[in-house]
């Protein structure tokens, strides 16, 4: 049984819709790394020393 209505897309439409995908799912990617790496002001990064902290379990028995 076949689909009468149905036309496959030529090869070339399909191979440019495939670098299309790539090309915008590699600006998409670019995108969040550049957004997730931290801003320099060109002051000096602040530094907080956190006090040594010990925990222990209580006994059970």
């Amino acid at each position: 049984m076949t689909n009468a209505t149905y036309t496959a897309r030529p090869a070339a439409a399909r191979v440019a819709s495939f670098f299309l995908a790539v090309l915008v799912s590699a600006g998409v990617l670019g995108a969040t790394v550049a957004g997730m790496q931290p801003r320099y002001d060109g002051a000096a990064p602040q530094v907080v020393a956190l006090d040594a902290v010990t925990v222990t379990a209580s006994k059970a028995n």
